[in-house]
Protein backbone atom coordinates (compact mmCIF):
# COMPACT_ATOMS: atom_id res chain seq x y z
CA UNK A 1 0.00 0.00 0.00
CA UNK A 2 0.89 3.68 -0.35
CA UNK A 3 1.30 4.92 3.00
CA UNK A 4 1.01 8.45 2.11
CA UNK A 5 -2.11 8.19 0.20
CA UNK A 6 -3.73 6.55 3.07
CA UNK A 7 -5.24 7.88 6.63
CA UNK A 8 -4.50 6.97 9.84
CA UNK A 9 -7.25 4.25 10.15
CA UNK A 10 -5.99 2.35 7.07
CA UNK A 11 -2.69 2.84 8.00
CA UNK A 12 -2.92 1.50 11.94
CA UNK A 13 -5.27 -1.03 10.28
CA UNK A 14 -2.41 -1.96 8.01
CA UNK A 15 0.73 -1.57 10.55
CA UNK A 16 -1.15 -3.94 12.81
CA UNK A 17 -1.67 -6.93 10.22
CA UNK A 18 2.32 -6.17 9.16
CA UNK A 19 3.66 -6.71 12.69
CA UNK A 20 0.74 -9.55 13.68
CA UNK A 21 1.64 -11.68 10.65
CA UNK A 22 4.99 -11.57 11.22
CA UNK A 23 7.15 -14.97 10.88
CA UNK A 24 11.03 -15.66 11.55
CA UNK A 25 10.01 -19.63 11.37
CA UNK A 26 11.71 -20.88 7.95
CA UNK A 27 8.93 -22.97 7.63
CA UNK A 28 6.64 -20.05 6.85
CA UNK A 29 8.98 -18.39 4.17
CA UNK A 30 10.30 -21.44 2.72
CA UNK A 31 9.28 -23.08 -1.03
CA UNK A 32 10.70 -26.44 -2.11
CA UNK A 33 11.91 -25.87 -5.76
CA UNK A 34 11.56 -29.66 -8.02
CA UNK A 35 13.74 -28.16 -10.98
CA UNK A 36 14.38 -24.50 -11.27
CA UNK A 37 14.56 -24.36 -15.14
CA UNK A 38 10.44 -24.97 -14.86
CA UNK A 39 8.31 -23.63 -12.06
CA UNK A 40 5.31 -25.37 -11.37
CA UNK A 41 2.17 -23.43 -10.64
CA UNK A 42 1.82 -23.90 -7.35
CA UNK A 43 5.79 -23.30 -6.33
CA UNK A 44 5.71 -19.54 -8.23
CA UNK A 45 2.18 -18.99 -6.23
CA UNK A 46 3.67 -20.54 -3.28
CA UNK A 47 6.61 -17.39 -3.59
CA UNK A 48 4.44 -14.75 -4.27
CA UNK A 49 2.13 -15.18 -1.93
CA UNK A 50 5.10 -15.16 0.91
CA UNK A 51 7.16 -12.01 -0.86
CA UNK A 52 3.61 -10.10 -0.88
CA UNK A 53 3.01 -10.86 2.64
CA UNK A 54 7.11 -10.37 4.33
CA UNK A 55 8.92 -9.39 1.20
CA UNK A 56 11.15 -12.42 1.61
CA UNK A 57 11.10 -15.89 0.41
CA UNK A 58 13.47 -18.60 0.63
CA UNK A 59 14.04 -21.62 -1.49
CA UNK A 60 15.59 -24.82 -1.72
CA UNK A 61 16.34 -26.62 -4.57
CA UNK A 62 15.94 -30.49 -4.18
CA UNK A 63 17.90 -32.17 -6.97
CA UNK A 64 21.59 -31.38 -8.27
CA UNK A 65 21.65 -29.31 -11.69
CA UNK A 66 24.23 -29.59 -14.57
CA UNK A 67 24.22 -25.69 -14.80
CA UNK A 68 23.66 -24.00 -11.37
CA UNK A 69 23.83 -20.45 -12.89
CA UNK A 70 21.77 -20.44 -15.83
CA UNK A 71 19.00 -22.42 -13.93
CA UNK A 72 19.49 -19.48 -10.81
CA UNK A 73 18.73 -17.52 -13.90
CA UNK A 74 16.35 -19.13 -15.73
CA UNK A 75 14.52 -19.41 -11.81
CA UNK A 76 14.17 -15.53 -11.49
CA UNK A 77 12.93 -14.53 -15.06
CA UNK A 78 10.27 -16.82 -14.42
CA UNK A 79 8.98 -15.41 -11.13
CA UNK A 80 9.66 -11.93 -13.33
CA UNK A 81 13.18 -10.39 -12.36
CA UNK A 82 15.16 -8.56 -14.79
CA UNK A 83 16.74 -5.71 -16.30
CA UNK A 84 19.73 -6.82 -13.69
CA UNK A 85 22.61 -4.51 -12.31
CA UNK A 86 25.80 -5.45 -13.89
CA UNK A 87 29.19 -4.09 -12.62
CA UNK A 88 32.85 -5.12 -12.51
CA UNK A 89 32.20 -8.69 -11.08
CA UNK A 90 29.05 -9.89 -12.62
CA UNK A 91 28.86 -11.81 -15.77
CA UNK A 92 27.22 -10.23 -19.35
CA UNK A 93 23.58 -10.87 -17.37
CA UNK A 94 23.95 -9.53 -13.99
CA UNK A 95 25.14 -12.42 -12.09
CA UNK A 96 27.88 -12.09 -9.50
CA UNK A 97 29.92 -14.56 -7.36
CA UNK A 98 29.87 -13.89 -4.06
CA UNK A 99 33.21 -15.32 -2.32
CA UNK A 100 36.39 -14.13 -1.09
CA UNK A 101 38.93 -12.31 -3.39
CA UNK A 102 42.64 -11.46 -2.63
CA UNK A 103 43.70 -8.86 -2.67
CA UNK A 104 40.04 -6.39 -2.50
CA UNK A 105 40.20 -3.20 -2.01
CA UNK A 106 39.10 -2.00 1.70
CA UNK A 107 35.84 0.10 0.85
CA UNK A 108 33.24 -1.18 2.48
CA UNK A 109 31.30 -1.70 -0.32
CA UNK A 110 33.56 -4.11 -1.49
CA UNK A 111 33.13 -6.65 2.05
CA UNK A 112 30.87 -8.72 0.78
CA UNK A 113 33.97 -10.22 -1.11
CA UNK A 114 35.84 -10.69 2.10
CA UNK A 115 34.93 -13.25 4.99
CA UNK A 116 34.13 -9.90 7.10
CA UNK A 117 30.82 -9.03 9.00
CA UNK A 118 28.80 -7.01 6.70
CA UNK A 119 26.60 -4.52 8.80
CA UNK A 120 22.93 -3.88 8.22
CA UNK A 121 22.17 -2.81 4.80
CA UNK A 122 19.86 -2.72 1.61
CA UNK A 123 21.88 -3.48 -1.97
CA UNK A 124 22.55 -0.64 -3.91
CA UNK A 125 21.77 2.00 -1.00
CA UNK A 126 24.81 4.06 -3.36
CA UNK A 127 22.69 4.04 -6.20
CA UNK A 128 20.89 7.22 -8.26
CA UNK A 129 17.27 7.11 -8.72
CA UNK A 130 17.28 5.72 -11.77
CA UNK A 131 19.40 2.33 -10.96
CA UNK A 132 17.60 1.10 -7.78
CA UNK A 133 17.96 -2.38 -6.53
CA UNK A 134 14.22 -3.17 -6.01
CA UNK A 135 14.86 -6.81 -6.06
CA UNK A 136 17.96 -9.20 -5.06
CA UNK A 137 18.35 -12.82 -5.28
CA UNK A 138 21.18 -14.83 -3.23
CA UNK A 139 22.07 -18.86 -3.81
CA UNK A 140 24.23 -20.62 -1.99
CA UNK A 141 26.60 -23.27 -4.39
CA UNK A 142 28.96 -24.06 -1.33
CA UNK A 143 28.86 -23.02 2.66
CA UNK A 144 31.34 -21.54 5.11
CA UNK A 145 32.79 -23.71 7.62
CA UNK A 146 31.57 -21.18 10.37
CA UNK A 147 29.96 -18.16 10.47
CA UNK A 148 28.16 -16.47 7.35
CA UNK A 149 24.76 -15.94 9.47
CA UNK A 150 22.20 -13.68 7.43
CA UNK A 151 20.16 -11.60 9.60
CA UNK A 152 17.59 -9.81 7.62
CA UNK A 153 14.62 -7.66 8.70
CA UNK A 154 11.43 -6.35 6.45
CA UNK A 155 11.87 -2.59 5.98
CA UNK A 156 7.77 -2.11 6.08
CA UNK A 157 8.57 -3.06 9.97
CA UNK A 158 11.23 -0.76 10.00
CA UNK A 159 9.36 2.36 8.68
CA UNK A 160 6.25 1.29 11.32
CA UNK A 161 8.85 1.15 13.97
CA UNK A 162 10.06 3.97 13.61
CA UNK A 163 7.03 5.79 13.00
CA UNK A 164 5.80 4.34 16.65
CA UNK A 165 8.98 5.70 18.45
CA UNK A 166 9.91 9.26 16.49
CA UNK A 167 8.01 12.25 15.54
CA UNK A 168 10.58 13.21 12.14
CA UNK A 169 9.55 10.18 9.92
CA UNK A 170 8.95 13.21 7.27
CA UNK A 171 12.36 14.16 7.37
CA UNK A 172 13.75 10.48 6.17
CA UNK A 173 11.48 11.18 2.98
CA UNK A 174 13.96 13.84 1.63
CA UNK A 175 15.87 13.81 -0.87
CA UNK A 176 18.67 14.62 1.12
CA UNK A 177 18.10 12.17 4.51
CA UNK A 178 21.81 11.25 4.38
CA UNK A 179 24.99 11.13 1.94
CA UNK A 180 26.73 8.47 0.46
CA UNK A 181 30.17 9.98 0.38
CA UNK A 182 32.32 9.87 -2.70
CA UNK A 183 33.48 6.88 -3.64
CA UNK A 184 37.89 7.42 -4.24
CA UNK A 185 38.49 4.12 -5.34
CA UNK A 186 36.00 4.21 -8.40
CA UNK A 187 35.47 7.85 -8.70
CA UNK A 188 31.21 7.30 -8.04
CA UNK A 189 30.68 11.40 -6.71
CA UNK A 190 28.48 11.56 -3.49
CA UNK A 191 24.89 11.11 -4.01
CA UNK A 192 22.07 12.22 -1.26
CA UNK A 193 19.47 10.07 -0.78
CA UNK A 194 15.91 9.72 0.56
CA UNK A 195 16.36 6.86 3.41
CA UNK A 196 11.92 5.98 2.61
CA UNK A 197 10.77 6.57 -0.64
CA UNK A 198 7.93 4.85 -2.65
CA UNK A 199 8.70 3.57 -6.10
CA UNK A 200 5.32 2.02 -8.18
CA UNK A 201 3.27 2.96 -5.11
CA UNK A 202 5.54 0.56 -2.39
CA UNK A 203 7.69 1.08 -0.02
CA UNK A 204 11.61 1.32 -0.86
CA UNK A 205 14.44 2.08 1.60
CA UNK A 206 18.09 3.00 0.72
CA UNK A 207 20.16 2.44 4.24
CA UNK A 208 23.70 2.03 5.35
CA UNK A 209 24.42 1.48 8.91
CA UNK A 210 26.72 3.37 10.48
CA UNK A 211 25.23 3.91 13.68
CA UNK A 212 22.97 1.86 16.09
CA UNK A 213 19.24 2.60 15.85
CA UNK A 214 16.47 0.86 16.14
CA UNK A 215 17.20 -2.11 14.12
CA UNK A 216 19.59 -3.49 16.75
CA UNK A 217 16.75 -2.95 19.03
CA UNK A 218 14.11 -4.53 17.63
CA UNK A 219 15.76 -8.29 17.16
CA UNK A 220 12.04 -9.85 17.94
CA UNK A 221 11.42 -8.86 14.19
CA UNK A 222 14.86 -10.45 12.34
CA UNK A 223 14.95 -12.92 10.46
CA UNK A 224 18.04 -15.14 10.76
CA UNK A 225 19.87 -18.31 8.83
CA UNK A 226 22.81 -19.46 7.63
CA UNK A 227 22.74 -21.13 3.87
CA UNK A 228 23.33 -24.82 3.32
CA UNK A 229 24.02 -25.48 -0.51
CA UNK A 230 21.40 -25.49 -2.74
CA UNK A 231 19.50 -22.87 -0.67
CA UNK A 232 18.50 -19.34 -1.65
CA UNK A 233 16.37 -16.28 -1.09
CA UNK A 234 14.56 -13.02 -2.85
CA UNK A 235 13.67 -10.45 -1.06
CA UNK A 236 12.49 -6.57 -1.73
CA UNK A 237 15.89 -5.29 -1.03
CA UNK A 238 15.09 -5.46 2.92
CA UNK A 239 17.66 -5.06 5.32
CA UNK A 240 20.15 -7.12 5.48
CA UNK A 241 23.29 -8.33 7.33
CA UNK A 242 26.18 -10.91 7.77
CA UNK A 243 28.02 -12.00 10.25
CA UNK A 244 31.99 -12.81 9.47
CA UNK A 245 33.20 -16.75 8.45
CA UNK A 246 35.50 -18.89 7.97
CA UNK A 247 35.93 -20.96 4.48
CA UNK A 248 36.17 -24.64 4.47
CA UNK A 249 39.93 -25.56 4.24
CA UNK A 250 39.74 -26.58 0.54
CA UNK A 251 35.94 -24.81 -0.54
CA UNK A 252 35.64 -21.50 -0.68
CA UNK A 253 32.27 -20.18 0.23
CA UNK A 254 30.32 -19.10 -2.89
CA UNK A 255 26.80 -17.52 -3.39
CA UNK A 256 25.57 -16.21 -6.30
CA UNK A 257 23.71 -12.75 -6.49
CA UNK A 258 20.98 -11.13 -9.13
CA UNK A 259 20.52 -7.47 -8.38
CA UNK A 260 16.98 -6.83 -10.41
CA UNK A 261 15.89 -3.43 -10.86
CA UNK A 262 12.34 -4.55 -10.92
CA UNK A 263 9.95 -6.60 -8.22
CA UNK A 264 8.45 -10.04 -8.63
CA UNK A 265 5.58 -10.38 -10.62
CA UNK A 266 3.21 -13.02 -11.88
Amino acid sequence: MNILENNKTNYKLWADKKLQGFSNKLDDLIVEIDNPNSLSKSEKAMMHRIINQHNIVFFQINKGVDDVKSSIKMLASQVGLGNYEIDSKSDSDGLTEIKIHDNIKTDAEYIPYTDKQLKWHTDGYYNDDDNLILTWLLFCKNQSENGGLNKYMDHEIAYILFNENFDNIDDLMLNNAYRIPKNELNGREAIDNPIFSFVENKLHMKFSMREKNIINDSDMYHISHKFTEGQGVITNNIIHMRTSFTNLEKKNRLLYRLRSKQRMRA
